[in-house]
């Protein structure tokens, strides 16, 4: 006899982790979740500063390839990375505990996105959250996810955060406590020099249970349907086509880039573009795989005239007396993610809203003879400081594309970068408050020169040209599977896919609107809220 499932959740990342773990808590629900990655047990997946050691191993990391044609009629190649694996990206990430600010989530609503505003956003944070710094109206004591604003600091960082206030940021001791220009050390979901992802926190307190059954090596194919209504489950396990079969719902929580592609897979999108690739129409919905945004980025790297940073942390000796801490003591740098010292500002945006984030860290990667930086694992011998930074509200949207039913088929993804005047003048403009921070006191004094993209390049032409070589993905994608209430929305305010039954989405890929931040902890709030809606939802129809 085929096992029935009451819910299947596909993808074990930072939102199907969560909801997994609510779906299950009563023990009256059997949930069944599939995970195309491995268990994600090994130790640079624990270790904080093991993120370099993950970026470039498939057994953790999923690779896309994405091309970016250029107004010069070339293009530009990328590689896109997401976690692979239980935790998805929460387990592969910066650990940066990043919530948006409250007005985020008010446009979301305004949007369409009934119910999704800034104080119920808010409450889920607060359910998720056990903070080091206690709890308060706008943050949480009594959850899952250990949050420390202020894990590792160094003099450099505090000369950072000197910089930007003397900038006219606010100087803040958590980041998440306010909104507007500020700066201060990022908070971290990190416990005891440990990463809490979101298979850590969530998953495997959940696997414990009688009703919950996770099967890795699973990679979903499709969503079977009878007539429209969800019903099982088609994947790849261990090489071999397997079923599963589900009697209430199914929910898709694969991320802004698999969440698309297995409705189109599943025959959910534009008829006309699957039709074109092979794949039969269930419900014409045009939007899915499409509007996506993403934060774009770039690092400027220079060297310290004066002063150390934590580079020698990353070599030789100091290595060794680094990570001898760590497996002593459980602190250091080692216990930390790649970046302390953040800060938000706006840049360009003409409602004064926060639209550019900064990343500061003691150390740069080195720069190769072609004059790019090398791969994240390679640490400069010399000391230097990098700027980091991220473009929070582009207008340019872009599409993640299915090229036919199977799942071993390689996707289009078009990002569509600097398609609109406002992103073209915020990228100049944020390399120019980038460059404004990194000469304000104290800092400027101790900063020698510019690695990349160079003292010489000062036009707004030559800014542009530059970012545009050089810039790259943010790892934040959203509104792929776009929330909303109006007819060409994905989903419903309430994670249905339109057009169809027994079938949600919750992960970054329903998100409306611009974030504020980073996406981990949003995604996590997305699943925990959606969850509480399948519960209601089910106690209603009862």
């Amino acid at each position: 006899m085929t096992e029935i499932w009451d819910y299947i959740v596909v993808g074990a990342g930072s939102s199907g982790c969560v909801m997994a773990e609510q779906l299950s808590a009563d023990g009256t629900n059997r949930i069944l979740v599939l995970e195309a990655g491995g268990e994600n047990d090994s130790f640079w997946v624990t270790l904080p500063k093991g993120v370099a050691k993950l970026v470039s191993k498939p057994e953790h990391i999923w690779t896309y390839a994405v091309t970016q044609p250029r107004e010069d009629g070339t293009a530009a190649n990328e590689f896109w990375i997401r976690g692979k694996g239980l935790g998805g990206s929460s387990s592969v990430n910066g650990m940066i505990w990043s919530r948006g600010e409250p007005a985020d989530y008010d446009a979301w609503e305004a949007m369409g996105a009934t119910g999704w505003n800034g104080a119920s956003m808010t409450d889920a944070f607060v359910t998720l959250e056990d903070h080091a710094a206690g709890s308060s109206p706008t943050r949480g004591s009594d959850g899952r996810v250990h949050v420390d604003p202020a894990i590792y600091r160094y003099p450099l960082a505090d000369r950072m955060i000197e910089a930007g206030a003397a900038m006219g940021l606010s100087r803040v001791d958590d980041l998440n406590s306010t909104d507007g220009p500020r700066v201060g050390l990022y908070s971290h979901n990190i416990r005891a020099g440990k990463r809490e992802s979101a298979a850590r926190t969530f998953l495997a307190p959940a696997r414990k249970r009688a009703n919950v059954r996770v099967i890795t090596g699973a990679l979903a194919q499709r969503v079977i349907f009878d007539g429209k209504r969800a019903v099982g489950v088609d994947a790849i396990v261990d090489g071999k086509p397997q079923r599963f079969a589900c009697r209430a719902e199914i929910i898709v929580s694969a991320g802004a880039i698999e969440s698309p592609l297995l409705l189109q897979r599943s025959g959910i999108g534009d008829s006309e573009r699957l039709k074109a690739v092979g794949i039969a129409t269930i419900a014409d919905s045009p939007d899915v795989g499409e509007r996506m945004i993403e934060h774009l980025s770039i690092a400027m790297p220079y060297r310290l005239a004066k002063g150390t940073g934590t580079h020698r942390s990353f070599f030789g000796i100091g290595a060794a007396l680094a990570m001898a801490r760590y497996l002593l003591r459980h602190d250091g740098i080692m216990a930390t993610g790649p970046f302390e010292v953040g800060a938000f500002l706006n840049v360009a945006h003409p409602d004064g809203r926060t639209d550019a984030q900064f990343y500061l860290g003691g150390y740069t990667f080195a720069v190769g003879d072609d004059n790019d930086p090398v791969p994240l694992n390679k640490i400069d011998r010399r000391p230097g400081i990098t700027i980091y930074g991220q473009l929070l509200r582009l207008t340019s949207e872009g599409s993640v594309r299915a090229n036919g039913p199977d799942s071993a088929t390689a996707p289009t993804i078009l990002p569509n970068w600097l398609s609109t005047e406002h992103d073209r003048t915020s990228a100049v403009r944020m390399m120019r408050a980038m460059r404004a921070f990194m000469a304000s006191p104290p800092l400027g004094n101790m900063v020698g020169k510019e690695m990349l993209p160079g003292a010489d390049v000062r036009s707004d032409e030559d800014l542009l040209a530059v970012f545009r070589r050089l810039s790259s993905c943010g790892l934040h994608a959203i509104q792929s599977c776009r929330m909303g209430s109006d007819a060409t929305a994905v989903v419903d305010p309430r994670l249905r896919v339109n057009g169809v039954q027994g079938l949600r989405v919750a992960d970054c890929s329903v998100i409306p609107g611009h974030i504020t931040g980073n996406t981990n902890a949003p995604a996590m709030a997305i699943g925990l809220r959606g969850a509480r809606m399948i519960l209601d939802d089910k106690k209603r129809s009862a």
